[in-house]
């Protein structure tokens, strides 16, 4: 665990020169979230994963109610620090191990390319459906699990460049599309969305991203 807590320390300001030239994060990811959780004026939202807390304060812009959750030290102490009107709040936590966040608080939990840096997704999945409320939604962005690796059915870690310009890796962990699916069904969450949207400057055929959304 301690592996990869310096690990994702070691690599978080790689992460926030990264966000300067993401275009899928800024065009294809973030729209398309938006469009995807509607109306969330007054809403609560944990933002699950939340970085640096760009989506929360998107959110928060929106009119939401949001607690921002990431496992990085650096990323939340960067986040606090543009979190200028302290409309948000922010927390380090496991995303396994939400301490201190109560049950069935939030109309939301949206995990924006987080996930698959989890390896145990059961219980990050547990967690998202216990502060959910009834009703609640959980949507998450991740890379497309069926194309990424050679190897599809080959479950486990493997590492990845955040971008190629730069140059520490991090450690992801390969599940299958129905391992993550039917995982969340396990939990007790219904499957309302399966989206791939296709990547405007890419010329590969398959996608590369992938968005589901549940409810509880």
């Amino acid at each position: 665990m301690n592996d990869i807590l310096n690990e994702c320390d070691n690599a978080s300001n790689e992460w926030l020169e990264s966000l300067k030239i993401n275009q899928v994060r800024t065009d294809i990811l973030i729209p398309e979230t938006l469009k995807i959780l509607g109306d969330i004026n007054e809403k609560r939202i944990l933002d699950l994963g939340c970085g640096e807390g760009g989506y929360s304060r998107l959110f928060a812009s929106k009119g939401a109610i949001v607690i921002g959750v990431d496992y990085c030290e650096n990323l939340i102490n960067e986040a606090l620090k543009q979190n200028q009107a302290k409309e948000i709040e922010y927390y380090v936590r496991d995303a396994c191990f939400l301490e201190g966040i109560e049950d069935e608080k939030f109309d939301f939990v949206v995990s924006a390319m987080c996930l698959m840096a989890v390896e145990n997704l059961e219980a990050a999945i547990k967690e998202a459906y216990r502060v959910l409320k009834p009703g609640g939604e959980f949507l998450i962005s991740i890379l497309h699990p069926c194309f990424g690796l050679k190897d599809y059915f080959n479950e486990g870690p493997y590492q990845e460049m955040l971008s190629e310009h730069l140059g520490k890796p991090i450690t992801f962990w390969h599940k299958t599309l129905s391992t993550t699916i039917n995982c969340m069904l396990n939990v007790g969450f219904n499957l309302r969305l399966l989206y791939e949207p296709q990547l405007s400057n890419d010329s590969s055929s398959v996608p590369k991203i992938l968005l589901l959304k549940f409810n509880k």
